[in-house]
């Protein structure tokens, strides 16, 4: 009987104990495994640990590059100095880069410039540089004086180039084609200069020319995206899709090309054989980002142009989709990446890293 008794007591026991225990329920998503819910050792510092500091108060907006930065520190007190230091300003301009403070970038390359450059190649560092940071920060017309002077000093094909970007960026394109055929004159070796003459030419709507100087560019270097997805959109824009296609996977992977082609065709105002290339993009990568936002877009416009057709008037709520041109394969090391690319057909080929 006791023996009864002290059985049921501890079944009981055992159930009032487990009814008040609270089990923190946590999902890792993307992780596997549970963690333990042991107590861990605390960990040693690791070596860079004062490095992940500083990135840390980057993230939480506590860092300062322009009072933090030992570089920008002892850069500026080199030219508190010597205010003449080039080399010094050419530097402490790459370093605005990456942080993206263009205009204080823009200013070092500017200052730069008025100085006595020692060198061809030192101009047109600072030439490249302002026009990055211009086109960044977009200030292109402040920065075309500066680089047509020193182009009358040294000219190169470089900086022709540069000169050519940052007209475009102001919409000049026939004086955009003019720079860039500079460029092709001085370097007739050059893929990068036939690639930005063609480029420009496409956006003037001159297709047969654009794509000779694109075959021309790809003759000189077949590795290269940005000529060949520049390619396919000439290819695109005269009817060609087939071609068109087989030069953006000559680029990229399958599902890219097919967005790629999308994207001319929604540029184009083919909404409906967009949206086929999009199935296509969607149907070899399901989850694959570019395509399902251009997707949307694409199912937008073919909504408003409904409306159009129904009222002869967008609704008043008609939802504006950004663009999402953002599919193109990684770039090679012949093909560096540009800051002022587009990802799909590329415009240039330019090397805009400070």
């Amino acid at each position: 009987m006791n023996v009864r008794y002290l059985t049921v007591a501890l079944l009981t026991a055992l159930t009032l104990g487990a009814g008040c225990v609270r089990h923190a329920i946590t999902q890792d998503f993307g992780l596997s495994g549970i963690a333990s819910p042991r107590a861990k050792r605390p960990a040693a510092q690791a070596i860079d640990t004062p490095l992940r500091a500083v990135f840390k108060r980057q993230i939480q907006g506590a860092f300062n590059p322009l009072s933090d930065d030992a570089r920008v520190q002892a850069l500026e007190t080199r030219l508190k100095s010597n205010p003449q230091d080039a080399a010094a300003r050419l530097e402490l301009g790459g370093v605005y880069e990456i942080y993206k403070l263009y205009d204080n970038a823009f200013e070092q390359y500017r200052q730069a410039l008025q100085l006595s450059l020692s060198d061809g190649a030192a101009a047109e560092q600072a030439i490249a540089g302002l026009s990055r940071s211009a086109r960044a920060s977009r200030r292109a017309q402040e920065a075309i004086g500066p680089v047509e002077t020193l182009l009358q000093q040294r000219p190169s094909a470089a900086s022709w180039i540069e000169l050519g970007l940052l007209y475009q960026a102001v919409s000049d394109l026939g004086k955009a084609e003019i720079a860039f055929a500079e460029a092709v004159t001085l370097d007739p070796e050059s893929d990068r200069a036939y690639n930005n003459l063609g480029y420009n030419l496409l956006l003037e709507n001159k297709i047969e020319a654009a794509e000779a100087e694109l075959r021309r560019a790809l003759e000189l270097n077949p590795s290269s995206t940005t000529a060949r997805n520049n390619l396919g959109t000439v290819l695109a824009r005269r009817g060609d899709f087939e071609g068109a296609l087989q030069e953006f996977q000559l680029a990229a992977d399958l599902a890219t090309a097919h967005n790629n082609l999308a994207v001319v065709l929604l540029e184009m105002g083919q909404y409906e054989r967009s949206r086929e290339e999009l199935v296509k993009a969607l149907a070899i990568r399901r989850y694959f980002a570019p395509a399902l936002a251009n997707f949307k877009l694409v199912q937008e416009r073919i909504r408003e142009r409904t409306e159009l057709q129904k009222v002869g008037r967008l609704p008043l709520s008609a939802v504006r989709v950004p663009s999402a041109i953002v599919a193109e394969a990684g770039p090679t090391a012949a093909d560096p990446p540009s800051a002022d690319q587009r990802e799909i057909s590329t415009q240039k080929d330019s090397e805009d890293k400070p």
